[in-house]
C-alpha cells in the first residue's frame, strides 16, 4: 500500500490546480501500471477501490453504506494472468506478434499451448466431437461478418470438441469485453492474413475464477434536507490485463471517476440541498453487476432519488456532450441547456439506451440520465485508451454545469 499513499501525498501537494489539472493527476494514478487496468489480475480493482476510498476520506465524505464505504460482491470471470503469446513459425524464423496490437484472444478462451499448421474452415463448418488440438483459420470481412460471429459462438459454447483453436483474421477495429464464461476451446483474433499451411504457435495461460470478489464504493454527503436524494455514479472497473497488454481505460472510465471525485470534493465543502450519494460501481464491464447489486441492497429507499446522473467516458468534449435518456428526463435536460450558456460546445439529446449503469436504475423507476462527452481521441476497449492525448476539453465546464444543475433541480 506504500505506493498508494505516496501518490496520495503527491496529489495533496498539487496546490492551486484547476479541476482538469487535478483530474489529470487522478487519471495518472488510475491508469498507472500498478493498477493493472483496474481489472481482474494483479489486485487492480482492489487498488483502485482503495484509492477512491482514501480520496473520499480526505475530502471528509462519509461512508454511504451502514458506516462502510464498500459493498462487496462476487461473480465469475475468465482472466488472463499468465503468458499470452502468438507467433508464426517458418523453417528459418519465428515472428512473435504484440498482444493488443497484432492479436487478441476472445475473453472466454480456454488455457492452451498449441503449435501446428492451420486448417481453413468455412462459416458453416461443424467440428466432430473427437477432434482435438487442431488449429482452424478463417478470414472475416464485411460480407461474412455475421456468419463468422455465429461460428465463433458455436465454436466456443456449443461445440462438443475440446482443446481446439480458431484463428480469425480480422483487420477491423477490435473492442475487448470480459467474459463470465470459460470455453474448452479458444478463439484468437489476428490482424495479418496467414498463407495456406502456415505454422503457428500459441500460448494462453488464462484462468477461470468462479467467485471473483470486488466492491462498489459508496460515499455520502448530508444535505440540508434528507427527504430526497441526489445521486451521482461512475464505474471504476475496466478490462485489466491480457498477458502483458494492459487495458488502462483512461476515458472508460477513469474519466468518470475523477469527475465524481471532483464533485464530491466540491459538495463536501459546499453543503448540497439534498443528501447526495456518490456511487463508484464495480463490474460494469461484465454486465452492470455492481449497479444491480446496489439496487438490490440500497442503503435507502430508491424512491427518494430525485435524479441519478451517471458519468461514463467524459474525458473529451470538443464536440460537446451527449445526454442519454434526455427525452425521458426532458426537465433535467432542458435545465442543462438553459444553464450552459454556450460554455460546452453542444448538448445533444439521446433516447433510452442500456449502455451504462444508469440503465438498471431507470428500469426500476429511478429518474436517471447518462452523460458522456463527444469528439477527441477515439479509443474504446483497447490498449490505446491509455490517457495519452485525452483532451479533457469539456471537463471544467461540465464540472461546473453539473454543480449548477444539482443545486437548481
Amino acid at each position: 500500500m506504500r505506493y498508494l499513499f505516496t501518490l496520495l501525498l503527491l496529489l495533496k501537494l498539487s496546490l492551486g490546480l484547476g479541476q482538469s489539472s487535478l483530474a489529470r493527476e487522478h487519471l495518472r494514478v488510475l491508469t498507472s501500471d500498478s493498477l493493472a487496468g483496474r481489472g481482474f489480475t494483479s489486485n487492480g480493482q482492489q487498488k483502485a477501490a482503495d484509492f477512491i476510498v482514501e480520496e473520499l476520506k480526505s475530502c471528509n465524505v462519509k461512508a454511504g453504506v451502514e458506516d462502510a464505504f464498500r459493498q462487496e460482491l462476487s461473480y465469475p470471470v475468465n482472466t488472463f494472468p499468465g503468458t499470452v503469446q502468438y507467433s508464426v513459425v517458418s523453417s528459418t524464423t519465428v515472428k512473435i506478434y504484440a498482444i493488443g496490437k497484432d492479436f487478441l484472444f476472445h475473453s472466454a478462451s480456454a488455457p492452451m499451448e498449441l503449435e501446428g499448421e492451420i486448417k481453413a474452415i468455412s462459416t458453416e463448418a461443424e467440428i466432430d466431437r473427437k477432434v482435438k488440438n487442431q488449429i482452424f483459420y478463417i478470414e472475416k470481412n464485411v460480407d461474412n461478418a455475421k456468419e463468422v460471429t455465429e461460428l465463433t459462438q458455436r465454436f466456443l459454447f456449443k461445440n462438443s470438441a475440446k482443446g481446439n483453436l480458431l484463428i480469425i483474421q480480422d483487420s477491423s477495429k477490435w473492442s475487448w469485453f470480459p467474459s463470465s464464461e470459460s470455453s474448452e476451446n479458444a478463439v484468437l483474433y489476428v490482424k495479418d492474413k496467414l498463407p495456406k499451411h502456415s505454422k503457428v504457435s500459441v500460448i494462453n495461460e488464462s484462468k477461470f475464477i468462479s467467485n471473483f470478489r470486488s466492491s462498489n464504493v459508496v460515499g455520502k454527503i448530508k444535505g440540508q434536507r434528507s427527504d430526497s436524494v441526489m445521486m451521482l455514479s461512475a464505474h471504476y472497473d475496466h478490462l485489466g490485463e491480457q498477458g502483458n497488454a494492459v487495458f488502462k481505460g483512461a476515458n472508460d472510465n477513469a474519466s468518470g471517476v475523477v469527475m465524481l471525485l471532483a464533485l464530491a470534493k466540491y459538495f463536501a465543502e459546499n453543503q448540497p440541498k439534498f443528501d447526495t450519494y456518490f456511487l463508484f460501481t464495480t463490474a460494469e464491464e461484465i454486465g452492470l453487476l455492481g449497479s444491480y447489486y446496489f439496487i438490490e441492497n440500497s442503503p435507502f429507499d430508491l424512491r427518494k432519488i430525485n435524479m441519478l446522473i451517471n458519468l461514463d467516458m467524459v474525458g473529451t468534449g470538443d464536440e460537446g456532450i451527449m445526454v442519454v435518456n434526455a427525452k425521458k428526463q426532458n426537465q433535467y435536460f432542458n435545465l442543462l441547456k438553459q444553464l450552459n450558456k454556450d460554455r460546452i460546445f453542444e448538448i445533444k439529446a439521446r433516447g433510452e439506451a442500456c449502455n451504462s449503469d444508469h440503465c438498471l436504475f431507470d428500469r426500476v423507476g429511478v429518474p436517471a440520465v447518462f452523460i458522456y462527452t463527444l469528439g477527441g481521441k477515439q479509443a474504446y476497449h483497447d490498449i490505446y485508451d491509455n490517457g495519452e492525448e485525452l483532451s479533457l476539453e469539456a471537463f471544467d465546464d461540465l464540472h461546473d454545469l453539473l454543480i449548477e444543475s444539482l443545486e437548481k433541480y
